[in-house]
């Protein structure tokens, strides 16, 4: 069923006011009816809302002016296409059945649809149905689709051997002792500058932030414990080795007394240094890496923590100098106990793999 979307004020109107969509649906329509009577009505619609009288419509498609008349007065107090065209509309356009409706799932499911018009033009070919946008719109909603971004993955992603690294986290937790802790950790560089961001707006209006052309990043070595949400932070003119064992001096610091550290880190070359690889063998060292498989972003919580802060922090303020933005990102970390009832739902206790 197309809806035809007239307004009470179109009802009321003597005069055939089309909107862009409307015109559009009946543009499709029209091609589509392989009766003739019923394509007729269709064009005098469309001639009335260009603007053509009912006298002049009537002399060149060769009906009674009268007929015109009623066809008009009836579309404009019909709702649906349907109601306007009767029982001739029945064998024209209908709703997809069950399987027709699995069909579908699996054309959305199967490619990336970013416009519904792209769902229409393929029930129109399959299965010879006319439907709206909106109606294709509704039609996702009920089979459980919702309109949100794609997630970018590394094309190089390994699932089996991600699987692997899952079994032995899973067993690592199992295992863990009271004196142990667990840590996720990852460096992160977050560029003073905003970004866009989704959000609440009211309808046909716009919600704008500044941005500027600045470069400046901060360099932060993070490390999450999962268990309590709290997390350690270490910042640094860059990331390098000597940054790194200063970071892993801090940790030992706050964790004194943990018999052993297991941080759980990427394959970023610093941690694989022969510095960092000394620090971590001297004996007064707890800390033991465990790396994740290359490309697998998704199985580092902290990963979650990153997002988390350019939501909450980065993207929702403008900075003017370089100084605010480094005083918020600290403030961020200082604070970040206030963030507790957030940051457990969003980082969320499980692993994903990634579909490669």
């Amino acid at each position: 069923m197309i809806f035809v979307g007239l307004t009470h004020n179109n009802r009321r109107m003597a005069e055939i006011k089309l909107t862009q969509d409307q015109r559009q649906e009946l543009i499709r329509l029209e091609k589509w009816i392989p009766h003739k009577v019923i394509a007729i009505r269709i064009r005098v619609i469309l001639a009335l809302d260009d603007g053509y009288k009912a006298e002049d419509v009537a002399r060149i498609l060769l009906i009674d002016e009268d007929t015109i008349t009623r066809w008009k007065k009836k579309f404009l107090e019909s709702r649906y296409v349907s109601d306007w065209l009767g029982n001739e509309y029945k064998g024209y356009a209908g709703k997809l059945n069950k399987k027709q409706e699995e069909q579908v799932e699996w054309f959305v499911e199967e490619q990336i649809v970013t416009d519904c018009q792209k769902v229409v033009d393929y029930i129109k070919e399959t299965f010879g149905m006319i439907y709206t946008v909106d109606g294709v719109t509704k039609l996702l909603h009920r089979l459980k689709f919702v309109y949100k971004q794609t997630v970018v993955i590394p094309a190089k992603a390994d699932k089996k051997k991600q699987e692997e690294f899952i079994k032995q986290y899973e067993e690592l937790k199992k295992n863990l002792k009271d004196t142990e802790k667990i840590l996720f950790v990852d460096g992160v560089h977050p560029t003073h500058n905003t970004r866009s961001l989704r959000c609440w707006v009211k309808k046909g209006e716009e919600k704008i932030i500044k941005t500027n052309s600045g470069r400046d990043r901060l360099n932060i070595n993070g490390a999450l414990n999962l268990k309590d949400m709290d997390v350690t932070a270490h910042f640094s003119e860059t990331i390098n080795a000597q940054a790194t064992i200063e970071f892993f001096a801090k940790i030992q610091v706050k964790y004194d007394e943990a018999t052993q550290i297991f941080m759980i880190v990427d394959n970023a070359r610093y941690y694989k240094n022969k510095d960092v690889q000394n620090y971590l063998q001297r004996p007064d060292c707890r800390i033991r890496l465990i790396f994740l498989p290359s490309y697998s972003p998704n199985l580092n919580f902290i990963e979650r923590l990153w997002k988390f802060m350019r939501q909450k922090i980065i993207g929702v303020k403008y900075r003017e100098k370089f100084t605010e933005f480094e005083r918020d990102i600290v403030q961020f970390f200082n604070t970040i106990h206030q963030y507790q009832n957030e940051l457990k739902p969003y980082i969320g206790t499980q692993l994903h793999l990634i579909q490669a």
